[in-house]
């Protein structure tokens, strides 16, 4: 085992609900309207029950080999050597291109809305020196911190959206499927690219529940906590800016906190948003660093994952400024991603399960 430290289902349960939420919690409003229009809040709906059943699918393969990580599971299935490579392959172009993703949100959305003046590498630098010392510490301890965030993003989600209720406009809602279901499911996609393909990554983390054989509901209830969540936004941003200021908005649930004003004195509380959303986006930097950092160890034969931090933060310091020449750009690139994702999360699982099935050779319990 890479990681001597071990964590409960409650905190487990948290992970997932807390990476799910994610950098989603800030643009998935305006991907979903772009489509469904006024039927988001349907479209949320169908993409979070696809993502509980792929999150069954994806348990149901972790207990098929007996709770192994998803690195020696790839290594079961297709071999030692085959399974080695394939595994470097998936980590290497698939979650650390994720990370760096992340890491660009961070920076695009911070010189864009809250610091124009600050240099974007500032950013970057910043939270990759926090979330690298997260990693060092261990999976136990920068879970436990999850735990403490907890209480407040609660508070804070209850503080918006009591103070949104008088600007809610139900007519906002309505006509109900007014291009029939086509464009529903079409928008749906998205949600389910992003984040719920997603989570097949925890199968890293898995192993490291205190008991793994009883992260089931665990795991659905903390995708059913954050796409419940990203349903709920979603909604909210139609209900009070309707569809076209969503769609058009680069971040409409930041918009959205700037909308509140109660009788001149509570106001300007964007910042609680943006709090919400540096938490939950940390949370994900953290676990995709993490994963990444014990799935290379792994399959390098690497015996203290410790040792990968600094080279794969330096590497994400630098193609997270390269990747992107700016924020529209990433906005036209996500279809092209979708198609991405869904080969490396969708498709890939499907083989792992295939070959498991023709070789009939799942894991030995240990």
């Amino acid at each position: 085992m890479l990681e001597k430290g071990i964590i409960s289902i409650r905190q487990f349960t948290i992970l997932v609900a807390l990476y799910t939420v994610g950098t989603a919690i800030l643009i998935i409003p305006s991907i979903l309207t772009a489509n469904a229009k006024q039927d988001v809040w349907l479209s949320g709906l169908f993409g979070l029950g696809i993502g509980l059943l792929l999150v069954l699918l994806n348990w149901s393969l972790s207990k098929r080999f007996h709770f192994i990580s998803l690195a020696e599971i790839i290594e079961k299935v297709f071999g030692t050597v085959l399974g080695r490579i394939i595994s470097i392959i998936f980590f290497v172009s698939y979650v650390f291109i994720l990370a760096v993703f992340v890491l660009r949100n961070i920076g695009d959305f911070m010189v864009t809305v809250m610091m124009p003046e600050t240099p974007i590498e500032a950013i970057h630098l910043l939270f990759l020196i926090i979330t690298l010392y997260g990693v060092r510490l261990g999976l136990e301890t920068f879970t436990r911190t999850t735990e403490l965030f907890l209480p407040w993003l609660v508070i804070l989600f209850v503080v918006l959206f009591f103070t949104l209720l008088p600007k809610m406009q139900i007519i906002n809602l309505l006509p109900v499927l007014e291009n029939g279901m086509k464009p529903v499911f079409r928008s749906s996609v998205s949600l389910i690219v992003f984040p719920f393909l997603e989570l097949i990554l925890f199968l890293m983390i898995i192993p490291y529940v205190n008991q793994p054989e009883k992260t089931k509901n665990a795991y659905l209830l903390g995708t059913l906590l954050g796409g419940g969540i990203l349903v709920l936004i979603s909604t909210l941003s139609i209900l009070v800016m309707g569809v076209n200021e969503t769609s058009r908005s680069i971040y409409p649930t930041f918009d959205l906190a700037k909308t509140i004003n109660i009788r001149e004195f509570f106001q300007r509380v964007e910042a609680f948003m943006a709090l919400i959303w540096f938490i939950t986006v940390y949370v994900k930097l953290i676990v995709l660093t993490y994963i990444l950092c014990i799935g290379l160890s792994h399959s390098l034969r690497i015996h203290d994952y410790k040792l990968l931090t600094f080279p794969i933060g330096l590497l994400m310091f630098v193609v997270s400024l390269v990747i992107f020449p700016s924020s529209s750009y990433l906005i036209e690139f996500t279809p092209v991603y979708d198609v991405y994702a869904i080969i490396w999360l969708f498709f890939f699982p499907m083989i792992i399960w295939v070959v498991s099935l023709i070789r009939g050779k799942p894991a030995a319990p240990h």
